[in-house]
């Protein structure tokens, strides 16, 4: 099943249009990017991110249970390394070393009250994976793709801005340049495979943009709250 990238027109049509959709050039990243945010501005990005994390493993589940015997084998695997397990830290768990480098404790993170926003963006994404068609699900899951560009943008970032950002802490963003590389094949080579109708494709898009919102509507609460809220 390995291959370097998409061949189908399909796919490749899609992940251009949705390089375009997604908000790279959003104003909270610019000013991570930049250096501009301040701790407390970066605590909040990743108590509220922490929520997204935690749901990346009931969300692979959701599909396990919906998919197909010949798609299942493959994304069981990619399940177990989202929970960890066999001596390996779970994503969220990477994440929470991220916000410890922001002074934060896990059970503060753990036990945060998220913004409504984003709160309901991504239960409505663990529920997209759980009642739509399963396609809908690894269409979703597209996006990670072209993750390991950014996680590499960002460490540049921490490297660069924020130096109370540790090795320990970056573990999570340096995890996903290389997990996410092979996750984002998996979705390319199992969707070139099993979604040849009209209707799999508009499924796959389905999932692909309401991910791509979901991290747009992420950003939109936080830059509303801890960034033009503290400047009223």
């Amino acid at each position: 099943m390995k291959k370097d990238t998409a061949t189908n027109s399909f796919v490749q049509s899609l992940l251009k249009e949705g390089e375009k959709r997604f908000p790279s050039a959003h104003p909270f990243m610019k000013l991570f990017y930049s250096g501009r945010l301040s701790k407390e501005q970066m605590r909040g990005w990743a108590i509220n991110r922490y929520y997204f994390h935690r749901n990346i493993p009931p969300k692979e589940a959701a599909i396990v249970s919906n998919c197909p015997d010949h798609v299942r084998k493959f994304w069981a695997e990619k399940l177990l390394e989202e929970d960890g397990g066999e001596g390996k830290p779970s994503h969220p768990d990477l994440w929470i070393r991220f916000c410890e480098d922001l002074g934060l404790k896990r059970k503060e993170v753990e036990n945060a009250k998220m913004l409504p926003a984003v709160k309901m963006a991504v239960d409505g994404y663990v529920n997209l994976a759980r009642y739509r068609p399963w396609r809908v699900g690894v269409g979703a899951s597209l996006t990670e793709y072209s993750v390991p560009k950014r996680m590499e943008k960002i460490i540049a970032a921490f490297k660069q801005h924020y130096p109370y950002v540790t090795e320990n802490g970056m573990g999570f963003f340096r995890e996903h340049m290389i997990a996410d590389k092979e996750h984002g094949q998996l979705t390319i080579d199992l969707i070139e495979q099993n979604c040849k109708t009209a209707q799999d494709r508009r499924e796959v898009k389905e999932g692909y943009f309401y991910k791509i919102d979901l991290h747009r509507v992420i950003l939109d609460a936080v830059y509303l709250k801890y960034v033009i809220g503290n400047q009223n």
